[in-house]
């Protein structure tokens, strides 16, 4: 048995946990740059705001794409919360994780989530996921399913959630 794949196809060894609207997920953490505190999104022509726009890092533009359409939900729930229609992408969310093109690659775009939880160690999936799978393997962790992602199809669904916005 093998663990989460990077983008070599070697297992992933640490997961970087996390919530987003009440369910856990997890992705191995050589995709994650950084946890960011999510600043003032800004919006970018022919995109709406509960789709997507860009945020300050560390200097650099940083496109940020609604969780919801990353995770494969229609695009009428870009920007839903808890609290009702938001506004603005990730607009209950105050943390963003910083994805990597590729493992310890450039930063390719935002996700915003509820909240970061911790590292858990990978492994226990069994099969290479096919390549438009995005959650890999489901388990228990701490008494509660994790759903474990696959960065690569986030990084793919982030530029086609942008090439459809833009259409």
């Amino acid at each position: 048995m093998t663990g989460p794949l990077d983008s070599s196809g070697s297992p992933g060894n640490r997961l970087l946990s996390f919530v987003f609207e009440d369910v856990r997920y997890a992705l191995p953490i050589s995709w994650v740059l950084e946890v960011a505190e999510k600043d003032r999104v800004t919006a970018v022509p022919s995109i709406a705001l509960p789709v997507g726009g860009v945020m300050n890092w560390h200097g650099e533009a940083l496109p940020l794409i609604a969780t919801e359409l990353l995770l494969g939900r229609d695009r009428d729930e870009a920007g839903a919360t808890p609290f009702g229609a938001a506004t603005t992408v990730g607009y209950a969310q105050e943390q963003v994780l910083v994805l990597a093109d590729k493992p310890g690659g450039i930063a390719w775009l935002g996700m915003p989530v509820d909240r970061v939880i911790g590292l858990v160690e990978g492994g226990g999936q069994r099969d290479r996921p096919k390549a438009s799978e995005l959650v890999v393997e489901r388990r228990p962790v701490e008494g509660r399913i994790v759903h474990i992602l696959d960065p690569a199809t986030l990084v793919v669904r982030g530029g086609e959630v942008v090439e459809g916005a833009t259409h």
